[in-house]
This record gives C-alpha cells, sequence and structure tokens, in this order.
C-alpha cells in the first residue's frame, strides 16, 4: 500500500469517526438555564414534578421541586435548562396513600382486587388519583389540555418562573 492510499484510508476513517462523535449531539437544541418555585394555597409544593411542555418544536424540560417549593429545570444534561420558546407547564405530586404503605394487615392484602374490601378500596384510589393523585392539587394542572400555565423560555432572560396554583 502506497504512502498516499495508506493516508487518504486513515483520514477517512479519521473523518467517519469525528461524523459519529458530532451526530450524537448535533440533534440537540440550544438551552437555557431556568429555574423557579410552585405554592399551593400559600404554601410550598415540595417533592413535585415540574414538566415544561412545549407549544412547539423544543423539547421537553422537567425538574422537581425541593422542600421549599423550588425547581431547576433539565433537558439534556442535570440543570442545563429548556429550549428558547413556550411551553404549557404541568405540575403533578403524587403523594403515596398510607393504606398501600400498610399493605398487608392480619396476613392479607387488603388492597387486593380478589376481596370486597380490597374492590372498595381499589375504587376510592382510582377516584383519589383521578382528582390530582391525593396530593390536593388539582388534576387540571397535570393534563396538557387543561393546565392553566405557561411560561416563556427566552435565550436572553432571566428565566425564573413563580407558578401560583388556585385550588
Amino acid at each position: 500500500m502506497t504512502r498516499a492510499a495508506l493516508l487518504w484510508m486513515m483520514t477517512a476513517v479519521v473523518s467517519v469517526g469525528l461524523m459519529g462523535c458530532g451526530s450524537a449531539k448535533s440533534g440537540r437544541q440550544s438551552v437555557y438555564k431556568a429555574k423557579g418555585k410552585v405554592t399551593f394555597a400559600g404554601g410550598t409544593v415540595p417533592a413535585a414534578s415540574v414538566i415544561f411542555a412545549p407549544k412547539a418544536k423544543q423539547p421537553v424540560a422537567t425538574g422537581r421541586t425541593n422542600e421549599a417549593g423550588e425547581f431547576v429545570l433539565t433537558t439534556y444534561d442535570s440543570g442545563d435548562g429548556a429550549a428558547a420558546g413556550d411551553f404549557v407547564v404541568l405540575v403533578l405530586k403524587d403523594e403515596p396513600n398510607q393504606a398501600q404503605a400498610e399493605s398487608t394487615v392480619g396476613g392479607h392484602d387488603p388492597n387486593s382486587k380478589s376481596s370486597p374490601d380490597g374492590a372498595k378500596m381499589h375504587a376510592a384510589e382510582q377516584a383519589k388519583k383521578a382528582a390530582g393523585g391525593g396530593s390536593g392539587i388539582p388534576a387540571k394542572y397535570s393534563r396538557v389540555s387543561e393546565s392553566p400555565l405557561s411560561a416563556k423560555v427566552e435565550a436572553g432572560g432571566t428565566n425564573d418562573f413563580t407558578f401560583d396554583l388556585a385550588p
């Protein structure tokens, strides 16, 4: 093999390798730091998922509230932010049901659908989830078609959002 052919082959291999490395991030949109706070009925909302659902072609951004109800959005890498654009904002919080935590009472599972008590409990649990997951937060905040919350992430903006949920 001639030196020119070897050089050409090495260049081709390196070029193909670089194209592969670049393609992993080539579909990523630019994201901008974004954070906020969620309150409900005058108090903080800890341990809730905050979802920025895009109205256009942006990727979804998500965050989780801390004890103070504060969140930082993530799109690709932890805390990196959200793409610029308009979003519908969703807030979901599901608190554990005490009956589920105490799933075994007297040697049987009271949540079992096979027992009459379990069937009643299961129906009540489903109704509770439909009404907002037992968190007290209205279910409308968890549905894209119903959420009254919106946000606009801007490339040069502070992107600091406050959402005060109404009962």
